[in-house]
Formats: C-alpha cells, structure tokens, sequence
C-alpha cells in the first residue's frame, strides 16, 4: 500500500510528529501550506482568528505530489482554538475529491479535552469518515 503523510505545522511539532510517521511507515512526506507566516505570538493570535471565523485559505501541496498515486493518505494538522486549524481545513476542502478511500488524520493539540469534535469536523468537511485517527497531545 503506497501512502503518503501530509501535514501544515505552525511550530514544527507536526512536522516532526509526521516524520517520525512517515519513516515508521515508510511513507512519502509532504507539507501543505497557505504561504502564511504564523510564527511567533501575532503568527498565534492570527491563526486563532482565522480558525474562529473557520476562513479555508488558499492551499497548496509543497512539491509534485500527485494524490491519485496513492493508496492511503495521512493528514496532520495541529488544532487552534479546539477545532481543526483553518490550513488543515482548507485542504480537505480542496483536495477531498482526490483524496484515496483511506484517509486518516493525526491530530496535535495542547487541549486537554478529547479530540473526537474535531474528527467528527473534519469527517464532514471530508463528506465522509476517515479510516482512523490519532491524537498527539
């Protein structure tokens, strides 16, 4: 099964989490991005608005990635403001027709609540459920 991990990282924490993935995996990895800088605290307060207004922003797959090249797909993303971030969003939106019959996520958070809400989300932004999760706290 060829599979490729995806993510968007803020901090780098989901990009390591998605390294260490892919190499357990033997898996492809790429990042996905909006082009944004949102490092550092005005980075923070910027993505915590953007995910509060749930705006999809303008994405794009670092790389020549062609997604019907693969048999399962694995998105990471961290969560802002207890709700998938408004990058990670985004490209279910855009990609969720190309996406294969197996997409699982794996989620970074600092909440201390369960991540089920936001799976539920992005299954429907989805318009279908994933094949499995993970939570990273």
């Amino acid at each position: 099964m060829k599979t490729i991990c995806l993510y968007y990282t803020r901090t780098n924490t989901t990009k390591a989490a998605m390294e260490h993935l892919a190499k357990l995996l033997d898996a492809d990895l790429a990042e996905y991005t909006d082009g944004k800088d949102r490092s550092g605290i005005l980075g923070y307060i910027g993505a915590c608005f953007v995910s509060q207004k749930k705006a999809a922003s303008q994405i794009s797959i670092k790389g020549d990635i062609q997604l019907d090249a693969y048999d399962r797909v694995i998105i990471g993303m961290p969560v802002w403001v207890e709700g998938p971030c408004a990058i990670g969003r985004g490209f279910i939106e855009k990609y969720k027709t190309k996406l294969p019959k197996d997409v699982y996520y794996a989620v970074t958070q600092m909440g201390k609540v369960g991540y089920e809400t936001k799976i539920k989300a992005m299954d429907e932004i989805l318009g279908r459920s994933s094949a499995g999760q993970i939570s990273l706290r």
